[in-house]
């Protein structure tokens, strides 16, 4: 018995919209700026936020690409604010993009969250931390509050070097000037925590409150302790190119900054030197996700964020002599990380990846 052929059309789903070619976020891309993102949520916590947005600067047209990660407490109500407001209200700011207006617009507009998020619910808070590349300056800002960490690694470095440093960690026990900050503050005392047996535990925290992370937006319960105020930080991006990798410490928990850089630096040999495609970068990203839940299992919100960013044209163009003469005056201008910062992290040993 034969089967009768179907005459119904297969279903098909809308096509895909069409991209506008002179939109910033095409442009970039045509440039050769690629990025992404991946997390794995806790069941339990579910307060990460992230989001990405290119524009170009109200006056001078600069062409940007601004990334955003927000590690929430207390619920997910002040990481969302954080999440629709922030950059927008960054660009919105930012007639140029040179380097004293973007730490200006930071901010002001960090102080604003602020006020957002205690109006939309007193008792959450958010660590953030903005990275923003300018391609037209060819820079990258990192402004930060918390403990959600930025690192950027270059291309062409080799096994064991460190990435360089592009966040602060207002963690009072890693942060001597927050220490003090806070230590100064009236009606605050600093102390450990207590576990079960009412015996000291854990991080030195700040009282009233409890923060062991001391700059954040939100927290309204936790008064003066907390300040929106970011440390802000911009570095030339290298001419061999770099990958700029954002994270929430749900990977830096786990994960060693070194050993974040050599994923980095593994996706790159994989790609002969780039790992630009938009496949390419949202591997990567989910490989730092990985490695981290590997190291110790889903502790929490684990979100990492990869922005690459492509060399200089004229660099591919160099003889040997002059492509490394190039490199080293990149490397004498910046601060690459110390083996203080990066220690064994919280859980796990976050060893260094193997990349042979």
């Amino acid at each position: 018995m034969g089967f009768r052929k179907s005459s119904a059309k297969p279903k098909t789903g809308p096509p895909p919209p069409v991209e506008d070619e002179e939109s910033p976020t095409v442009r970039m891309r045509n440039l050769g700026y690629t990025y992404a993102t991946s997390e794995t949520r806790h069941p339990k916590k579910k307060e990460d936020k992230h989001t990405i947005l290119s524009f170009e600067s109200v006056v001078t047209k600069e062409l940007c690409t601004a990334a955003l990660i927000a590690d929430g407490h207390n619920g997910d109500a002040a990481a969302t604010v954080a999440q629709e407001f922030l950059l927008h209200a960054i660009s919105a700011r930012l007639d140029r993009a040179d380097e004293a207006s973007i730490h200006a617009a930071c901010t002001e507009a960090f102080g604003e969250l602020h006020e957002r998020c205690l109006k939309a619910n007193p008792l959450s808070g958010s660590t953030v931390t903005v990275c923003l590349v300018n391609a037209t300056r060819r820079e990258v800002t990192c402004a930060n509050v918390g403990d959600t960490f930025a690192i950027l690694v270059p291309n062409m470095s080799e096994f064991g070097d460190k990435p360089v440093t592009l966040s602060t960690s207002h963690r009072m026990m890693d942060n001597p000037e927050e220490m003090e900050r806070v230590k100064g503050l009236a009606g605050v005392e600093v102390k450990q925590g207590t576990n079960a047996l009412g015996k000291p535990f854990g991080d030195l925290r700040a009282w009233p409150g409890g923060l062991a992370v001391v700059r954040g937006v939100g927290d309204g319960d936790c008064g003066a302790v907390v300040s929106c105020v970011p440390s802000c930080k911009t570095v030339q991006l290298p001419p061999m190119g770099c990958s700029v990798v954002l994270a929430s410490d749900g990977v830096w928990d786990s994960l060693r900054y070194s050993a974040a850089a050599s994923i980095i630096r593994k996706a790159c040999l994989k790609k002969k030197g780039t790992p630009a495609t938009w496949p390419g970068v949202l591997a990567t990203a989910k490989e730092v996700v990985g490695a981290a839940i590997s190291k110790a299992g889903l502790m929490d919100d684990t979100t990492a964020t990869v922005l690459y960013c492509p060399s200089m044209p004229e660099f591919e163009e160099m003889d040997m002599d002059s492509s490394k003469h190039a490199k080293d005056l990149w490397e004498g201008s910046v601060e690459f990380m110390d083996d203080e910062t990066d220690k064994a992290p919280k859980y796990g040993a976050g060893g260094i990846i193997n990349e042979s």
